[in-house]
């Protein structure tokens, strides 16, 4: 993202076109075809989306809430690299019947949920593990995959 930065700020501080500026226009034109096509290998926008869609699925949350179920998906904003997702759960025992959190993931592989609607945190992060449950760091409470 830095990069990308870098090289609008760049193209932004050369002068635009005008007649006595030939040598300009080809040096924008450089940098415009070099630099771009790199910045966008390093942070390829379809990448955080598919990645983000790792997390999509149907889980439940045996510790906490025996007998609820969460299912997230990805919305379809993004902010850089996070992508907007929303978590609609509940019917477990303490829980709601039924309630949308939201949330955001972060490269792929970390998932931030705010619970505060339900009365808890506005941050509580998890990580996806190989077996494709969510682990939270906060408290090590782990929601299993279910679909």
């Amino acid at each position: 993202m830095k990069l990308i930065t870098v090289v609008g700020s760049i193209l932004c501080l050369l002068p635009l076109a005008s007649p006595l500026s030939a040598p300009f226009d080809n040096r924008r034109a450089f940098l415009t075809t070099a630099l771009l096509p790199i910045a966008t290998m390093i942070v390829p926008p379809s990448a955080s989306a598919s990645a983000a869609d790792n997390f999509v699925g149907k889980y439940s949350d045996p510790i906490n809430h025996p007998g609820g179920t969460r299912t997230i998906r990805i919305l379809e904003g993004s902010i850089g690299d996070y992508r907007l997702a929303e978590v609609r759960g509940g019917g477990g025992r303490g829980e709601p019947a039924d309630y949308i959190l939201p949330a955001f993931v972060a490269g792929g592989r970390m998932i931030v949920i705010d619970f505060s609607p339900k009365g808890g945190p506005r941050d509580f992060a998890g990580v996806l593990e190989k077996d494709g449950s969510i682990r939270f760091l906060r408290d090590g409470n782990r929601w299993p995959r279910i679909e």
